[in-house]
């Protein structure tokens, strides 16, 4: 191959690179305002963690529900239920009758959480586009992100409807060998809560151990 076709090639290259990280990155960013315009957001989603690499291999599968109003959240799984009021952060264990609170840390929310489906990790991570697929006669579209700096996380990919914008899935692969997915099975956009959904009150929990 001569020089000048080797160049030519290289540069071609980097056009496209640049240009599907660019359209990945405006296909986030649009899909993350769109999941941000609902007034009143609830999701179903099933969540599943599996770690091949030890003995026994591992694999756990939840499902949950994650009610979003503004920054604010009511996640649901499990015997679990954490509330994020503000700045303060409120971790419900039923099972244990406990209350954990603290205050609310945007750099301690690492990882695939369901909180993630409005930001989509749109800051340190360089993006691409992935693959295609139907589902339930919808066109998805995956993106591929890498962490700019990242010891735990090897790679994230995203699936957003095509036509609607809204995300379908998350899936993240951990440097140990962990998988984790967090896949929406329904979304309802206009979700009907009581007026004190999004209140804590002690009142609710006089049973419960409550530690600050």
């Amino acid at each position: 191959m001569s020089l000048r076709l080797f160049l030519l090639f290289g540069i071609l290259a980097f056009q496209s690179n640049g240009q599907s990280h660019s359209e990945a990155k405006a296909l986030l960013q649009k899909a993350s305002e769109t999941m941000k315009s609902f007034p009143a957001l609830e999701i179903d989603f099933e969540y599943n963690f599996e770690n091949n690499r030890v003995d026994p291999p591992v694999l756990q599968s939840q499902t949950g529900t994650i009610a979003i109003k503004k920054d604010d959240y009511r996640l649901k799984v499990g015997g679990m239920e954490q509330l994020r009021i503000g700045s303060k952060l409120y971790n419900i264990l039923h099972d244990d009758e406990e209350v954990q609170i603290s205050t609310y840390d945007e750099e301690d929310d690492q990882g695939l959480t369901p909180s993630k489906l409005l930001g989509l990790f749109q800051k340190g991570y360089s993006y691409k586009l992935g693959g295609k697929e139907k589902v339930n006669g919808q066109e998805v579209q995956y993106i591929i992100l890498k962490p700019n700096a990242s010891e735990e996380i090897d790679k994230i990919q995203i699936g957003v409807f095509s036509k609607s914008k809204e995300v379908y899935s998350m899936k993240q692969w951990g440097t140990n060998g962990t998988v984790t997915t967090l896949k929406v099975k329904d979304l309802r956009k206009n979700a009907q809560w009581p007026a004190n959904y999004f209140r804590f009150d002690k009142a609710n929990y006089t049973d419960y151990y409550i530690s600050e």
